[in-house]
């Protein structure tokens, strides 16, 4: 039951993020590029625990609406 819940939160950007990373670990397999492997495992890794910078809205995983920024009050100086 867990893992049915665990993956219907997933969204459209985690699968796409699996699928790139899939791709590079599978490219590593065929051509021995460790670079591949390397980018492979990092995407992987940011699909499954859904954490990372890939959206363009920052490196955030909470929905917006829940965390408040920070905001800093700048004041002008005279």
């Amino acid at each position: 039951m867990m893992v049915k819940t665990y993956i219907s939160k997933w969204t459209y950007q985690r699968l796409i993020q699996l699928a790139i990373g899939s791709y590079f670990i599978w490219n590593y397999i065929q051509s021995d590029d460790r670079l591949s492997l390397f980018f492979g495992g990092v995407m992987l890794v940011q699909a499954v625990l859904n954490i990372g910078c890939f959206s363009s809205k920052g490196c955030s995983t909470t929905p917006a609406g829940e965390a408040a920024p920070f905001v800093k009050d700048i004041k002008k100086m005279d």
